[in-house]
């Protein structure tokens, strides 16, 4: 007997066959943590005097934003990316673009290295494409790389972090990339609980959160040209 509705089931097997494409696309796509956010803010936006530098990370640099900024009034403007994007995402990467594309920047300083994305494999890939969407996109900035904070505990995500750490330390000195060591601003100040965690055993406390600003507006004014 003949098939009554070919043209339907020839429809309905390329739905199938798309949708098995699709299917097979996003279980490729990059971990991503629920409820992911990237966020990009930019201050004294129409400010035109003096350089301007841009800060990428995640919550860390967003809770350190403040205290950058204070320390660098009236010698820099400050923009900042932050978000939960791991690296080795590609919309980390796009992420980065729509950042630079927004200003001419004198110095870059970011970090992103708590959230664990697809592991240590995805990181050490992605890493030199971070730095090469930085270089390309903010042509003439000086490039600063903050290791990554430490966490409370020795397992888990503080094992993760050093070993991020040392991954990316392998392409920042082949880079020959300025370095930012916040992960040892905190281990030197490991018997001061003013500077140390809070209860979640991630972020800081505000003491703790007012000594990395300062040192990163630190790290960023070594990089600008003297004032006259």
């Amino acid at each position: 007997m003949r098939n009554p509705c070919p043209f339907i089931l020839t429809v309905l097997a390329g739905l199938l066959a798309v949708g098995n494409v699709w299917s097979k696309e996003v279980k490729s796509l990059p971990v991503k943590q629920k409820g992911g956010w990237c966020r990009i803010t930019s201050y004294d936006e129409k400010g035109t005097k003096l350089p301007r530098v841009l800060l990428i990370g995640d919550s860390i640099t967003s809770r350190y934003t403040g205290a950058a900024r204070e320390a660098l009034k009236d010698k820099a403007y400050v923009t900042v990316l932050s978000t939960s994007l791991a690296v080795g995402d590609p919309a980390l990467l796009n992420g980065v673009k729509t950042a630079c594309s927004q200003y001419t920047y004198a110095a870059v300083h970011f970090n992103i290295g708590l959230h664990g994305g697809d592991g240590a494999k995805a990181y050490r890939e992605g890493f030199p494409d971070l730095i090469g969407t930085i270089r390309t996109n903010a042509p003439g900035a000086k490039l600063i790389w903050a290791t990554t904070t430490p966490c409370r505990g020795e397992g888990g995500m503080a094992k993760r972090v050093r070993e991020y750490n040392k991954i990316a330390a392998e392409f920042v000195e082949k880079e020959g990339l300025l370095v930012d060591d916040l992960y040892g601003l905190v281990m030197k100040n490991a018997d001061n609980p003013k500077v140390l965690w809070d209860g979640g055993g991630l972020h800081f406390t505000k003491e703790g959160t007012v000594l990395q600003g300062k040192q990163v507006a630190e790290s960023i004014l070594a990089t600008l040209p003297a004032e006259p």
